[in-house]
């Protein structure tokens, strides 16, 4: 379905019903995801079309709404910006594969090597920290792992992998929670370090053990962390939760082995792992 058409039937269904209607029902109706019901109503409102949100009941379309005659007019083609992503199989370049997996949009990868191509003079004029992962996307060039996976849920919204803006307050606490706090953690305590309370506060991390029991309460007994979808937020904590596991940085805790166990399946996850197989075996 089109989205000129999806918008036409969103307006119809709206035209048509007495008083508000809830965002779920709407979208079965409409035989859309609900994700993809808030990314209609927002172009919608973009263009001048008032849907408005009745607190507690609904969306409707007020009577006197006349629509813009290039409301519905279907964006002119345009050329795709080349998507490049370059990374190494064995580092953080594991987390943007999966969020770029589950996209489901082309892009090119450029593997680099440590100590060598990675500080390339071409790279470094990239990325100067000379570390992976990097993409390009047409004339924008974005580092670290996180705002990789912010950005690119952003780029193309149409992979519903970036909860409605006003719904968003989850998918950032954790999405930069597991950024910040988590890595800084993480690896204080994989050193053997042990920061003082003074220190912790200057940090900004606090105590490893409080963190771990705040991350073990977000994800427990949640299939998804920021809401009732899957999104980038999810990609980003899981892949830290799972090598965490993996890898002994992070305790086999309940809460951590029951939501990693459902992201484990996804077919764009296991992509990334067949990948990375396939290339360590090559060499």
């Amino acid at each position: 379905m089109s989205r000129t058409t999806r918008l036409q039937d969103l307006i119809r269904v709206l035209r048509h019903h007495t008083g508000p209607i809830g965002g779920p029902e709407l979208a079965e109706r409409l035989g859309i995801p609900l994700r993809t019901l808030y990314q209609d109503i927002a172009a919608l409102r973009a263009v001048g079309v008032d849907v408005v949100n009745v607190p507690n009941q609904g969306y409707v379309l007020p009577s006197e709404v006349t629509l813009p005659p290039t409301a519905l007019a279907e964006p002119a083609p345009r050329e795709p910006a080349e998507l490049i992503f370059y990374t190494h199989p064995l580092s953080r370049g594991g987390i943007v594969h999966w969020m770029l997996e589950e996209l489901g949009v082309p892009y090119r990868t450029v593997l680099l090597e440590y100590g060598t191509t990675m500080k390339s003079p071409d790279y470094l004029a990239l990325n100067p920290m000379g570390k992976v992962p990097a993409i390009r996307h047409g004339d924008a060039v974005v580092t670290e792992a996180a705002a990789i996976c912010a950005y690119l849920a952003d780029a193309f919204p149409e992979a519903g992998l970036a909860p409605p803006i006003a719904a968003r307050g989850d998918y950032y606490r954790w999405l930069f929670f597991a950024a910040g706090p988590l890595e800084t953690a993480i690896a204080l305590n994989n050193l053997g370090l042990q920061p003082t309370v003074e220190q912790q506060g200057q940090l900004g991390c606090g105590d490893y053990w409080v963190l771990i029991d705040t991350l073990a309460s977000a994800v427990d007994g949640r299939l998804f962390i920021a809401g009732d979808a899957f999104s980038a937020a999810d990609v980003y904590v899981g892949s830290h939760i799972g090598w965490g596991m993996h890898f002994g940085t992070l305790p086999r805790r309940a809460e951590f082995e029951a939501y990693w166990a459902a992201l484990r399946e996804r077919p764009a996850l296991q992509r990334c792992e067949a990948y990375i197989e396939q290339v360590l075996a090559e060499g």
